[in-house]
């Protein structure tokens, strides 16, 4: 029998008995909750009443910190019914969605989330200050940005230059980001051309220019910039890198910094950083079913040699990520070594590599193999000898994971030989090969049906088993900016290393050998799962084409 929440409020030690008592027969003449009496009151705080309120029900308690919202879900939920119900959807999971909730047990505020998504609502407990925090952000933060945006341009262009554009900046360079987390944006480019300051958010993978500003604002805006990152403003004609963490009306986010000199003045690139616990899982970056499983299983395994592989900007990093934070528990020793560290992980000793200093991938993943690691993440390998060492570390007894930039799973097998490693080597140390890119989703607010092009259909004809479906494209709307995608997902290939690719290997087979033995495993080529995801509806047979073909 479930226990009363006065009684878990008095076992937790959050207030006394008769507290408790008088709170109850406060809310019997007043209609409250019992836990909102004790609240106003002054009795218990809302951190307090959560963390009861979890015991009670069984729900998670939300860490601001560590939560991302999923803009796509809020384009459904009405800003009025979302602050009358106190509950916001925070992001979806498979068939289940998680709602900050500031009660568990409200179940108009269920069936709300649930009415609009179609998934089975998951609460997670939220403070109500919180909820009512991002609810304005998300809402009425968006709304009102462009507006102030334009205001205080308008007020620098009736300004002698430099004359108030200090505090201009302070305030464009926190509305310019502000506006990246609204949108889901990834990098923000500050652009300086001749007369004008262009400023770009590049959302699911394409550039859009947001604003155009005044030239005058440049230097404000990058000042305020490097200041926020420990950048010096000495020189501005060579490169420079930086980090800040920004402050956020509901978040605190970490933001890594670039400057280029260019002709028209310094450019600047803000990468905007998930929490790295935020990253999501297999299921959410894209993996089918059966490629997830092999992966799982070999990220469990004590020993041997991981690759993810496919060019810049296909999502290498965060299947890592993804995998790490899969395995890593406190009785194993995981240690990264990275160019830049991209997300925080506890309890993982992470390096940055200074090739400056001497301190390359290769000569820490050297000193990392003598550090009694079990898992060694390399962000990437790039010479002979880093290739070299990953190997030795995975057939030593340790899992090392790293990425390459090839075109698909059977190229990297070639890419590691080309670099000088004994064949012999790889074919034992390797373990399995995952070669991704990212797609465009095709926004759900606006999906129609589509008749494949001529040259869609003739690939269709050549893939008949991963054809079946009727296809899709957006036709653009508000809640996609009008491209017609929201979000990305990642298509996959997974390629296994057993006793025919070893000898493949061993032999220096070409590529179209070791392709033709995968696939008669089972393994799926890109191709085919973004056929087949197109096929689903997830993504359109354009992007395929532009990505997979």
């Amino acid at each position: 029998m479930k226990k009363k929440l006065g009684e878990i409020i008095v076992e937790l030690g959050f207030v006394a008995p008769d507290q408790v008592e008088a709170a109850l027969q406060e809310a019997q003449s007043t209609g409250e909750m019992l836990g909102d009496v004790l609240v106003r009151l002054g009795w218990l705080s809302h951190q307090q009443l959560n963390m009861a309120l979890a015991a009670q029900s069984g729900a998670k308690l939300l860490d601001p910190q560590r939560t991302t919202v999923d803009i796509e879900l809020l384009a459904a939920l009405p800003a009025d019914l979302v602050r009358k119900h106190q509950v916001l959807p925070l992001e979806k999971k498979g068939d289940t969605v998680l709602a900050a909730m500031a009660n568990p047990y409200d179940v108009l505020a269920r069936d709300l989330v649930q009415d609009s998504t179609g998934c089975t609502v998951q609460p997670v407990l939220a403070a109500p200050d919180w909820i009512e925090k991002a609810i304005n952000f998300y809402y009425e933060t968006a709304a009102n940005l462009d507006k102030e945006v334009k205001e205080l341009i308008r007020r620098a262009t009736q300004h002698t230059p430099g004359q108030g554009s200090e505090s201009l900046g302070v305030r464009l360079v926190h509305l310019i980001i502000t506006k990246g987390l609204v949108t889901g944006a990834s990098d923000i480019h500050i652009d300086p051309d001749d007369r004008v300051l262009r400023v770009h958010y590049r959302v699911d993978g394409s550039l859009l220019q947001e604003y155009l500003m005044p030239k005058a604002l440049h230097s404000a805006v990058v000042t305020r910039i490097k200041v926020l990152s420990e950048i010096s403003i000495a020189n501005p004609n060579i490169p420079h890198d930086g980090r800040t963490i920004f402050h956020g009306d509901i978040q605190d986010v970490p933001i890594r910094v670039s400057t280029l000199p260019t002709q028209h003045g310094e450019a600047v690139v803000l990468r905007l950083l998930q929490r790295a616990e935020a990253v999501g899982d297999m299921e959410r970056l894209g993996f089918p079913e059966r490629e997830q499983a092999l992966f799982s299983e070999a990220i469990r395994r004590s020993y041997g040699l991981i690759l993810v592989t496919g060019p810049t900007g296909s999502g290498k990093t965060t299947t890592l990520y993804t995998a790490l934070l899969q395995v890593k528990t406190p009785t194993n020793n995981v240690i990264t070594i990275e160019d830049p560290i991209e997300y925080v992980l506890p309890t993982v000793r992470q390096c940055a590599v200074n090739p400056k200093a001497g301190f390359t991938f290769a000569s820490a993943l050297r000193s990392a193999l003598r550090q009694d690691p079990d898992i060694i993440m390399v962000g990437e390998i790039r010479d002979q000898e880093t290739a070299a060492l990953a190997l030795r570390g995975a057939i030593t007894g340790h899992l090392v994971l790293s990425t390459l930039h090839t075109n698909d799973a059977p190229s990297a097998i070639h890419r590691l030989l080309d670099l000088g490693v004994s064949p012999t080597i790889l074919a034992s140390g390797l373990r399995l090969i995952v070669a991704q890119r990212l797609v465009r989703r095709i926004c759900e607010h606006c999906r129609v049906p589509m008749e494949p092009t001529e040259r869609q259909r003739a690939l269709l004809d050549a893939h008949p088993t991963e054809a079946q479906g009727t296809f899709w494209r957006g036709a653009g709307c508000e809640a996609c900016r009008h491209t017609g995608f929201k979000g990305r997902i990642g298509i996959f290939e997974v390629m296994e290393n057993d006793p025919e690719i070893e000898e493949l290997i061993v032999t220096q087979a070409p590529r179209s050998r070791i392709l033709e033995a995968a696939v008669a495993k089972g393994m799926r080529p890109l191709l085919v799962d973004a056929l087949q995801k197109a096929a689903a509806g997830w993504t359109s047979l354009d992007e395929v084409m532009r990505v997979a073909v």
